[in-house]
């Protein structure tokens, strides 16, 4: 949890949970591995920790806590009053290098990048950020709305942006200045109120009424509610997957590959057919013969013309017969 968070239920986590400084946790807290607590931190219930606790300066558990660990307790000012003089005597040295060297080691987290009970870490923390405020009846954010897959949440949603991952069940609305991108396979028991785009993926269900400036939905997603968009909605349709058995060429010919093979898993029937593929006519005659139609690059004659090149192939004709006859 980033600072300054709000959470007025209680909070279960089966390994670490790390609590940033000015939060205030309202309930019963229990953690399955090491709790981290942060400087002016206020737990109203009990804490149960069954590994270590370390907690920072002017923490406040008023119901109590236990810890099966070790327990530390922080008081960072005169670590900070070191660095300052560490920092400023390496500066007055010209070895601004080392400076940069030395703070990057410091505050290293080699936790960070291990992989959290053999899974990656985005598909196991929860991270909530700082100024965010959960409660039973909502859950809100200053900033984006980043939520994984497989999640389960109960409550109202408000923050700029709202982008959810798959099998996503919301019993609640959301509310956004900005997009709402709700995933694949998700189910949402409310409304979707936002002043940008509402993009709905496949197979998902709005129990509810949608309100934005434009909605895109798959076609297999389905609101029961009224939806009003003033600039439009749009439904995403996916393209066929079918394989094609004929290619149609430039010419209008049917082109049949004799080697194409059928992928493995894929049935002769799955494939689309096409039944008798005939060669397309053209409009434009290839034929100078031709009497009826357009002839590319050739003059339309009249009538007189016509009568004109008759009489000149009639008469050379004769000609020609008068010159053989004479020979």
């Amino acid at each position: 949890m980033g600072e300054g968070v709000t959470v007025s239920g209680d909070i279960a986590a089966s390994s670490d949970i790390r609590i940033d400084m000015w939060s205030k946790l309202g309930s019963r807290v229990e953690v399955g591995g090491n709790a981290y607590l942060g400087e002016f931190v206020t737990i109203d219930g009990k804490l149960l920790v069954e590994g270590d606790l370390d907690v920072g300066k002017e923490v406040k558990i008023r119901g109590g806590f236990e810890a099966k660990g070790w327990i530390v307790v922080r008081n960072p000012v005169p670590v900070i009053i070191f660095l300052f003089l560490y920092i400023r005597e390496m500066m007055r040295l010209g070895k601004g290098e080392e400076i940069e060297k030395a703070v990057e080691e410091l505050f290293e987290d080699s936790e960070d990048s291990q992989d959290f009970e053999g899974k990656e870490p985005s598909e196991n923390i929860m991270i909530i950020p700082a100024g965010a405020k959960i409660s039973p009846e909502v859950i809100e954010v200053a900033g984006e709305a980043d939520i994984g897959s497989n999640c389960l949440l109960i409550g109202n949603i408000r923050a700029q942006t709202v982008e959810t991952g798959k099998n996503l069940t919301l019993k609640g609305s959301v509310y956004s200045e900005g997009k709402i991108i709700i995933g694949e396979s998700s189910t949402v028991h409310g409304n979707l109120f936002s002043k940008g785009q509402v993009h709905i993926g496949r197979n998902s269900r709005i129990f509810g009424g949608i309100k934005a400036d434009s909605v895109l939905m798959h076609e297999n997603a389905r609101v029961d509610g009224t939806i009003k968009a003033p600039s439009g909605v749009s439904f995403l349709r996916e393209a066929a997957e079918k394989q094609i058995l004929v290619e149609v060429n430039a010419l209008g010919k049917g082109i049949v590959s004799k080697a194409r093979e059928l992928p493995k898993g894929v049935l002769q029937d799955d494939l689309i057919k096409a039944p008798d593929v005939a060669e397309i006519v053209s409009l434009i005659k290839s034929s100078a013969k031709a009497k009826n139609g357009f002839v590319p690059g050739r003059k339309r004659k009249t009538a007189r013309t016509q009568a004109l090149e008759r009489t000149r192939r009639f008469t050379g004709a004769r000609t020609y017969r008068k010159e053989k006859s004479g020979d």
